[in-house]
């Protein structure tokens, strides 16, 4: 079934809209789940809450892509039971890594995550992209999307570990460059 005819059964409230979601995007939203989480069940709590947020949502929204929208809903949840699951107990992991390698452009304790939920950031985010070559923009979005390691990046993108680590390394760069310009970039502010 095609996105607009499952985003239809969706406006009508029918049942179907959401077993026909997880038939086509459930493998799709469990793989970012499991790159955030790393835990199967977790992972299956975060795709359950994206097809529950999607039938609360749909109408009154009517997302052009379903995939984007089921798979930013999944992202989020996850995110959402990350953080709960780390107030309880500190620990490493994609996610974690991932969005530190992004607080260091901003050097703030908070300000990023607070930024990064921000409509400015957002929009200097998809102009970064817009810019960036397409094998660039892909890395990028791999890694800081997706949560996908250095490795996963090279296997994908038939390129050595040691490339994309570099290549990441320059793109946080000139993204951290793009941020001062637009004035999203957040100075350390202990000394303050």
């Amino acid at each position: 079934m095609n996105d607009p005819d499952i985003i239809r059964l969706y406006l009508e409230r029918s049942e179907a809209a959401v077993s026909e979601t997880k038939t086509k995007y459930g493998s799709y939203l469990r793989t970012i789940a499991l790159r955030i989480l790393s835990d199967f069940r977790d992972a299956e709590e975060a795709e359950s809450d994206a097809y529950l947020k999607a039938w609360n949502t749909i109408p009154p929204e009517e997302p052009k892509s379903l995939k984007a929208y089921v798979g930013r809903l999944c992202r989020n949840s996850a995110i959402d039971i990350y953080r709960r699951a780390s107030r309880e107990k500190r620990g490493g992991g994609a996610y974690e890594e991932a969005f530190c390698e992004l607080d260091a452009l901003t050097s703030g304790a908070d300000v990023a995550e607070a930024a990064v939920n921000g409509v400015a950031f957002s929009e200097a985010v998809n102009a970064f992209l817009r810019a960036l070559p397409e094998r660039k923009r892909r890395m990028f979005v791999q890694r800081y999307w997706y949560f996908m390691t250095a490795a996963e990046i090279a296997k994908d993108n038939y390129t050595t570990k040691a490339a994309v680590d570099m290549q990441l390394s320059r793109l946080r760069a000139s993204f951290g460059e793009y941020l001062k310009r637009e004035g999203l970039y957040y100075e350390n502010r202990a000394d303050a």
